[in-house]
């Protein structure tokens, strides 16, 4: 049913996005050209696997078939790459960048070392929204998410910039949360394990394309239970578990949370820089969209276990930056405040 769904969904997107046709002058823009895919994390890691897969499909629907080739560019939190496409990046078409859904507020949160403007990347589309889960061990007390507001949750998390340390942080604060954060461990693997031994009570965030890949049983055999989605829309598997609009109390906590957890949407985009030429980026978007309806695409991405669900349009991912951007500045300053790890004891 869920796979059924999924395919459902992409085709619904594809179709009202447009695929477009391809003509003899599209081709010659790419034709004999090689795009250098520049991805903002390690080689294996999961910008790694989503722009590989991409790259592959991209020279079957791309007119002209051009080679694509990636480029690993990590640092920074993908911020190394981000700066790069922004700043260097040819603006011809053949240089594509994948970054971190952060990129579109650091601008906002004033994150150092970024030098970019989001709004002014050519955004090309993203193949998924990351959906965060808060999930509680099965044989903790915890079942909703009115059970952490209610009694102290232990959790493990990473570095301060990690989202499993700012995102429970943020919860706190905003909407009464009681999670306490043992920071430290070195990743989501390290918390998934101190779970399993018993060392904390759960997790303040688990992707769940990462968890797809790493622990698949967990939710087939009710070993984890999810208690909030942290993400703007809801996964279809989970439809009873509250996400992150649904715990806000008013406009300004529902605009604050929103500003946070922006990144969730966008999951892993792709772009091409500001000014870039308006053929290429017209040609890949329409690549983009066409791959995501592709029935080879689809299903090998199931057979990697890559989640696919709800995609983005490079479009939509502009409507969603122009609505962020227009938060007011108090609004955006409460943001940055929730968001402070500054104060949190480390282990």
């Amino acid at each position: 049913m869920a796979i059924r769904l999924r395919r459902a969904l992409l085709a619904t997107l594809a179709l009202v996005a447009g695929a477009g046709f391809a003509s003899a002058a599209d081709e010659n823009v790419y034709k004999g050209k090689t795009i250098n895919m520049v991805i903002g994390g390690t080689p294996g890691d999961g910008y790694d696997l989503y722009a590989r897969i991409l790259g592959q499909y991209l020279t079957k629907h791309v007119p002209g078939n051009p080679r694509v080739v990636p480029q690993n560019m990590p640092g920074a939190g993908t911020l190394v790459a981000a700066n790069y496409m922004y700043e260097v990046a040819p603006k011809d078409g053949t240089a594509i960048g994948t970054v971190g859904g952060g990129t579109a507020t650091g601008q906002l949160f004033k994150t150092p070392g970024i030098r970019i403007d989001p709004r002014r990347y050519n955004w090309i589309g993203s193949l998924n929204s990351e959906v965060g889960l808060v999930l509680a061990w099965h044989d903790t007390p915890f079942k909703s998410f009115k059970d952490i507001t209610e009694r102290e949750f232990v959790v493990g998390g990473g570095g301060p910039t990690s989202g499993t340390v700012i995102f429970p942080l943020v919860l706190n604060r905003i909407v009464g949360t009681k999670f306490k954060i043992i920071p430290g461990y070195k990743g989501t693997g390290d918390i998934a394990l101190a779970m399993e031994r018993g060392e904390v009570q759960g997790t303040g965030s688990y992707h769940y394309s990462s968890m797809i890949q790493t622990k698949p049983h967990w939710i087939r055999d009710k070993q984890a239970v999810p208690l909030i989605q942290l993400s703007l829309v809801k996964h279809p598997l989970f439809p009873d578990v509250p996400n992150i609009p649904e715990l806000a109390r008013n406009e300004e906590e529902r605009t604050i949370l929103e500003l946070v957890f922006a990144r969730q949407a966008m999951g892993r985009p792709f772009m091409l820089p500001p000014g870039a030429s308006a053929d290429a980026t017209r040609i890949l978007r329409t690549a983009f969209n066409a791959i995501l309806k592709d029935p080879e695409f689809t299903a090998e991405a199931e057979r990697r276990s890559i989640d696919l669900t709800l995609p983005m349009t490079g479009a939509e991912i502009h409507t969603l930056l122009d609505k962020l951007y227009a938060a007011k500045p108090d609004v955006i300053d409460k943001a940055i405040a929730a968001s402070d790890t500054s104060d949190l004891n480390r282990r």
